[in-house]
């Protein structure tokens, strides 16, 4: 899956470090874009995080949430679904003074041409 939607989506939000689709079933990273260098390990725990943010357990909830806000004096990480119950999220890193206002709509609707746009997986025989 080519990152060139996500640098587009990256490049729309002033204040917009990393963009990341991962599946946080697998707890893999699908395809990330970054104004800076992110060692691998820095893409799983942010993978990992949005997997724990985004849990039933996490929260108590009845249904999964679709979307999760931290902020630290560091930034702001920002965890989209791609839709309800999916599995697929956005994960976004904004420097502290950025304006993310509109990020919960675009997110969904880029992870919507993404995923359309993916190949269909192979089921393992």
């Amino acid at each position: 899956m080519t990152g060139a939607p996500l640098a587009e989506f990256r490049r729309g939000f002033a204040g917009c470090e990393i963009a990341v689709l991962a599946d946080v079933s697998a707890r893999s990273v699908l395809a990330w874009d970054s104004a800076v260098k992110w060692p691998q390990e820095h893409l799983d725990a942010l993978c990992t995080l949005a997997a724990e943010l985004l849990s039933i357990s996490a929260c108590g909830a009845v249904r999964e949430p679709e979307t999760a806000v931290l902020a630290d004096p560091i930034g702001t990480k920002v965890f989209v679904r791609a839709a309800p119950g999916s599995h697929e999220v956005l994960c976004t890193v904004f420097a502290p003074t950025a304006v993310f206002d509109g990020v919960f709509d675009a997110s969904r609707t880029l992870c919507a041409a993404m995923l359309k746009a993916a190949p269909p997986r192979q089921a393992v025989p």
